[in-house]
């Protein structure tokens, strides 16, 4: 009798796993989405063999905060325009009401060539695959002069403007070399209530905006007025803010640099007893100070390195701080300060949102 209720019960369980087995994978496909589109630029240019395109789908529902990747997808490489792609996310991260885009790169061995510098609305209500325009990152901030609407540079400048619940007070530095400098404190908050950013600029032809773009991921836009003197923040799309709020950056009597302290990205070598860094944000080449944590970056990369001399990616969390130069005569140098070390990475180069990487 047991013998034969086993072999009745035998089929009868094995349908049971395969039923709960599809219900389960059937919850899980339910939770999933898939983000489709395609990516493409005007130029006639025919991208290296080794090229890598990436694809990012991003939260920023807050203006006042790094954008939150939600899903990406990768080509490596990249072949030849347009570029389709798939990015996977969970649906149970999309909430109703929220703002997200998507922001695309082509870079080539770390450095970038093409990038998005358009917010592309998705997830919206719209079923129609999504296409990109990617522009050329090579285009360098216009030539600043009085006479341009923006006024001399470097230059500093500051506000307090509206936030989520308490204002915000804005810092920006402006390089001629097309570097920026941004630090928003959320005053009234508890601490940390301060965030710094790096990255490039670049001024817009047609509109004259100036578009910052670093590590917040969302590109942050800026409208010259009053010959220079002052920068109108725009909203997220990089339109004028109808409000009687504040929304202007006044430039400073003289140039006040802050010295950002935030999470780096870069390559990262020691040699000649002498250790230096390409910070991906900006492509900025800087000397790293032999202090705070920098002997367990060392540590970490002597026992990386394939061969001296090597640039290796690393993350640290750190202080880009003036510093005496080594070499005698020469005014102070940025330095970057290694408060923690995070990680490194034998074999990668800078991430494709990065706007630069060491060479």
């Amino acid at each position: 009798m047991k013998s034969q209720f086993g072999r009745l019960m035998g089929p009868v369980l094995v349908t049971l796993i395969a039923l709960v087995a599809l219900a389960c994978a059937s919850a899980a496909d339910a939770r999933a989405g898939t983000l489709h589109g395609s990516a493409a630029y005007r130029e006639r240019i025919m991208l290296p063999p080794d090229a890598v395109f990436e694809a990012q789908l991003q939260d920023i529902a807050r203006a006042d905060a790094p954008a939150t990747v939600l899903g990406r997808a990768r080509l490596d490489p990249a072949g030849q325009p347009p570029f389709r792609f798939a990015i996977a996310y969970d649906e149970a991260a999309i909430r109703p009401g929220g703002r997200y885009t998507v922001r695309a790169t082509v870079t080539h061995r770390g450095q970038l060539l093409f990038t998005t510098d358009r917010i592309r609305p998705v997830l919206d209500g719209s079923a129609e695959p999504v296409e990109l325009l990617l522009v050329s990152a090579r285009r360098g901030p216009s030539a600043a002069s009085p006479a341009d609407g923006l006024g001399p540079l470097p230059a500093s400048f500051e506000g307090e403007l509206p936030g989520a619940g308490n204002p915000v007070r804005w810092h920006v530095d402006l390089f001629p070399e097309g570097r920026f400098q941004l630090r928003t404190t959320h005053v009234g908050r508890p601490e940390p209530n301060r965030f710094d950013d790096i990255g490039r600029w670049s001024r817009e032809a047609d509109s004259g905006r100036i578009v910052l773009r670093g590590g917040r991921e969302a590109p942050v836009f800026l409208l010259p007025v009053e010959g220079g003197a002052a920068l109108r923040k725009l909203d997220l799309e990089g339109r004028p803010i109808e409000s009687a709020l504040p929304d202007r950056l006044q430039r400073q009597p003289g140039f006040t640099p802050i010295e950002p302290r935030l999470f780096l990205g870069g390559m990262f070598v020691y040699m000649a007893d002498a250790a230096n860094i390409v910070l991906c944000a900006d492509g900025r080449s800087v000397p790293v100070a032999m202090e705070a944590d920098y002997q367990a970056l060392e540590a970490a990369y002597q026992k990386a390195r394939s061969r001296p001399g090597e640039r290796l990616l690393v993350s640290v969390e750190g202080l880009l701080a003036l510093r005496p130069s080594m070499e005698q005569g020469q005014p102070p140098r940025t330095t970057l300060v290694v408060g923690r070390f995070v990680g490194i990475w034998p074999g990668q180069r800078c991430p494709a949102a990065a706007a630069h990487a060491g060479r």
